[in-house]
């Protein structure tokens, strides 16, 4: 190999790594939560932000699975009747409700890899990925609907829907679900990294609840249950962008 195309691959290779390693931290910035689900055994699921907060499993606990997924090993099933993961960000709350702050916002991600639909004999169509908020203060839930849609809500503490849009289609293979929400724009969600939203709506009138309830994985307290398997998730006070 000449030396001058030596030089240039080894410049471009220090670019690379520099370029890699201002992404990563971009998505450090506000990161709230970041759950990889890599344990691959035992009743801890472990929150690597800098947050750190304390998690929990359902007495039923969901199943460790093999991905077979080339960017992650393990994940979590849930049945879609009673097993859920929940993390008590409560003592810290200042950081992740932010999203109340127009000038803030929220984004939460996750690969989902939904199994089934509509089994939880709940009466509403969707069930909830990652949810926050019950009959104490309703907030935001990141949600797979019965058509196998991928959504996302906001609401007031009341329940009323700030912004709800939901669109597109998940099918049952793996699909990485972001929605991403500020008071300005209201919600958008996204498909696999790709550029255009697959369902989007604005704010309605109402104010965006702080609430004090924790947040569930594949669960909402009044009864709705996802089966899916699930890895991967992180939830920011701000709003990512498409190459974050």
């Amino acid at each position: 190999m000449t030396r001058w195309r030596f030089a240039t691959l080894a410049f471009l290779g220090m670019c690379c790594v520099l370029a890699s390693v201002a992404i990563a931290q971009n998505i450090e910035d506000g990161l709230v939560l970041y759950l990889p689900m890599n344990e691959g055994a035992g009743e801890k699921v472990h929150d690597i932000s800098p947050m750190g907060f304390d998690t929990e499993v359902s007495d039923d606990a969901p199943t460790w699975v093999n991905a077979d997924h080339p960017l992650f090993d393990t994940a979590l099933e849930f049945d879609g009747e009673s097993n859920y993961v929940m993390i008590d960000m409560e003592g810290q709350g200042a950081d992740i409700n932010s999203h109340a702050d127009p000038d803030a916002g929220l984004s939460i991600c996750a690969w989902v890899k939904v199994l089934a639909t509509g089994v939880d004999a709940h009466n509403q169509t969707r069930q909830p990925i990652v949810m926050k908020g019950s009959g104490a203060g309703w907030e935001f839930a990141l949600y797979v609907y019965d058509n196998f849609s991928p959504g996302m809500s906001v609401w007031d503490c009341g329940g009323s829907g700030v912004s709800e849009p939901s669109g597109g289609a998940l099918g049952q293979d793996w699909r990485y679900q972001c929605g991403v929400f500020n008071a300005e724009d209201g919600v958008q969600v996204f498909l696999d990294g790709e550029d255009a939203p697959v369902a989007e709506a604005a704010v309605g009138g109402n104010a965006v609840c702080d609430g004090p309830r924790p947040v569930f994985i594949a669960h909402r307290e009044d009864g709705q249950w996802l089966n899916a398997q699930i890895a991967e998730v992180r939830m920011w006070s701000r709003v990512v962008d498409i190459d974050e």
